[in-house]
């Protein structure tokens, strides 16, 4: 029996778990492992098929659910970084400004005083990146968790909302996450 024991399908198996329940974790994990030593095309390839199997089994809002919890880091680090610019601005618009001024990891769009476009110029997800080809957006959404939680420490608020407007891997020409929150 192959191993069931890479980041990427501990976090999903634990996701369907915790969402869906320990019977539909044990099928994904029987039918779809992923081995810690799974080399790039393995790994681009099992990406697909556990796109294949959420989108064959639930909703879209189930799988935006369990894809959100598949974030591979808390974003603290990230969010450290964002601090910085925000901490120093008047207004959303000069946080923006500033941020772009210094940074290179990604871009802010400034659309209004609650609301700003969170963008990646490049797939940074180790699972698919190396791989050319297209992926579903199913799997771009663990990046909605990891921008979820960045922007709450951020904006020190539980309310902020991310969508995922565009990837990479979907054919976008970069990453683009809408980030929106309630005015104070």
């Amino acid at each position: 029996m192959a191993k069931n024991d890479h980041a990427h399908s501990v976090r999903l198996t634990e996701s369907i778990k915790r969402n869906i329940g320990n019977e539909a974790a044990e099928k994904f994990s029987k039918e779809y492992p992923l081995s810690k030593s799974a080399g790039i095309d393995k790994k681009y390839e099992w990406a697909r098929n556990a796109c294949d199997f959420l989108e064959a089994h639930y909703d879209p809002e189930t799988i935006i659910t369990i894809r959100k919890e598949c974030r591979c880091n808390d974003g603290k680090s990230i969010a450290s970084k964002i601090i910085k610019y925000l901490t120093k601005a008047n207004s959303t618009e000069q946080f923006v400004h500033a941020f772009n001024e210094h940074e290179t990891f990604a871009t802010l769009e400034y659309i209004s005083e609650n609301h700003i476009r969170f963008c990646y110029p490049q797939c940074y997800c180790a699972c698919i990146k190396r791989v050319p080809g297209a992926v579903s957006k199913t799997w771009c959404y663990c990046t909605l968790g990891n921008a979820e939680s960045i922007f709450k420490e951020v904006f020190k608020r539980d309310d902020v909302n991310v969508t995922l407007l565009e990837s990479i891997k979907t054919g976008g020409s970069k990453c683009v996450m809408e980030v929106t929150w309630p005015s104070s």
